[in-house]
């Protein structure tokens, strides 16, 4: 297929497959397929209400209490405002993908690091979301745990972990649209529970908005700003780089997209407005409870704030807890997890079954053992994900200029098979990248993430495309 023919077939994200290729690679299945525009739901609104409800996650108070012996309170929010806003260095790239192409993440690394070697590069995010999905889990467990214990005297950790990780499953398995209708019940209520803490905090406990910010713990802490702030990026940097698993159902159209001035006006604000807002106020949410109470298990939190009021309270808290360990599992971690298993066996494994074998998986491995290290877990996250981010981006941004070839994705004698199915040039940059950061402590992750994307692109301009011709990079 010559570079203009493929450049017009991704407008119409209609894919030819190739049903004479006598390779035993599977690489299609129904639910990896491009998303047709004519089939997508997600506007720029119902964007911001799932970032929103995503953002508001429980692990947030545990990231601040282990931040507070380190840092002030304001240090601390502004970490979480520097971080947070440092994901949109990745997501305005990342977000097209899913936009243009109507792709998911494992099927949108098959141009950078070839058919098999796309699927070792998933696993690099869906390990971490697997991770987080039975952390979470236990977190919101833990947390429900010790309010039904306080109120009714029932005491059953892993009754709740099983009840929360079996409803988060079998909602996510529904799709965006039942993803996108929770968000939007979600949002308002969390909003309200939100601020109804905050205010017994203050009321309780006498603080001040002028006397908060300068609080601090212990003071025997060695975590720096800069560190917390890779730390708060590290939580999400797993999403900020398969973003397009949420981005393929936005809407758009054949015109629209082939601008990427549009595409990022259009999509990218929303995501900001729906995230930072949250991510920064249910942060001082937490390190408030912290100051407060001493604690830093959000379970203790929040029946110490809830004591001497009345049960109505803690019912709350437990509904918060509960559907904002939901709205997070279900798109940041769940999502990813399942389409890269999907991915794996497409003829086999359909998106539903992909979902409920990775919660399986995140509910069985506990990972909760690494509860008190959550913060350099969240850094090391990231740190490793930064070089798949960069090669991804040189390749689709810098190297063939937004253009792929949609049919050759999903054809396993196409030109993205390589030496082997694999990219030789993905797989060095990976693990220079990745060599060469580690020693950056605070700035690891934009280290790796510019030093494996320069690396692969220059590998792929002066070795890769002549030995295994890229039309759209040639051209």
């Amino acid at each position: 297929m010559s570079y203009k023919s493929h450049q017009s077939k991704a407008y119409d994200l209609d894919v030819t497959l190739n049903k004479n290729s006598r390779s035993k690679l599977s690489l299609a299945g129904e639910d990896i397929l491009p998303r047709k525009y004519s089939e997508r739901t997600i506007t720029p609104n119902k964007l911001i209400t799932i970032w929103f409800a995503m953002a508001v996650e429980i692990t947030l108070f545990m990231s601040a209490a282990q931040l507070y012996d380190s840092l002030t309170v304001l240090e601390i929010i502004f970490a979480c405002f520097i971080g947070h806003t440092l994901l949109f260095s990745v997501m305005w790239v990342t977000q097209d993908i899913g936009i243009k192409y109507g792709i998911s993440f494992p099927v949108a690394l098959r141009p950078s690091f070839g058919y098999v070697g796309s699927l070792i590069a998933a696993y690099f995010r869906a390990i971490p979301a697997i991770f987080w999905f039975g952390f979470q889990t236990w977190v919101a467990a833990s947390a429900i745990n010790g309010i039904t214990n306080a109120i009714w005297g029932l005491n059953n950790l892993v009754l709740w972990i099983m009840v929360l990780g079996v409803i988060q499953i079998a909602h996510t398995t529904l799709g965006i649209k039942a993803v996108s209708r929770l968000s939007n019940l979600a949002t308002p209520l969390l909003l309200i529970v939100g601020f109804y803490i905050l205010y017994i905090a203050f009321t309780d406990y006498g603080l001040s908005f002028s006397n908060v910010w300068g609080m601090k713990g212990t003071g025997e802490g060695s975590y720096s700003l800069m560190y917390a702030a890779m730390s708060f990026m590290g939580g999400w940097a797993t999403l900020s780089v398969s973003i397009m698993d949420i981005t393929r159902d936005c809407v758009s159209d054949a015109e629209q997209v082939k601008s990427f001035k549009k595409v990022m006006l259009k999509y990218l604000p929303p995501q900001w407005i729906g995230i930072i807002p949250a991510v920064v106020f249910y942060t001082f949410i937490g390190v408030i409870g912290v100051a407060t109470t001493g604690h830093s298990n959000p379970a203790e939190i929040l029946v110490a704030l809830s004591q001497g009021h009345s049960e109505i309270m803690m019912v709350l808290c437990l509904i918060f807890i509960a559907v904002a360990t939901w709205c997070t599992n279900d798109t940041a971690n769940l999502f990813p997890a399942g389409y890269a298993i999907s991915s794996t066996f497409p003829s086999k494994i359909n998106f539903a079954k992909g979902i409920i074998i990775a919660g399986l998986v995140g509910l069985v491995s506990k990972p909760w053992a690494a509860a008190d290290s959550l913060v350099d877990v969240m850094v090391i996250i990231g740190n490793l994900l930064a070089p798949v981010a960069g090669i991804m981006i040189s390749d689709y941004f810098f190297l063939r200029k937004r253009t792929i070839n949609i049919d050759a994705l999903y054809d396993a004698d196409g030109q993205y098979k390589y030496w082997k199915n694999i990219n030789p040039a993905a797989f060095i940059a990976l693990i220079v990248g990745t060599i060469i950061s580690w020693p950056f402590g605070d700035f690891a992750f934009f280290v790796g993430l510019i030093s494996a994307a320069v690396l692969y692109y220059y590998m792929m301009k002066l070795w890769i495309i002549k030995k295994y011709p890229q039309p759209e990079i040639e051209d």
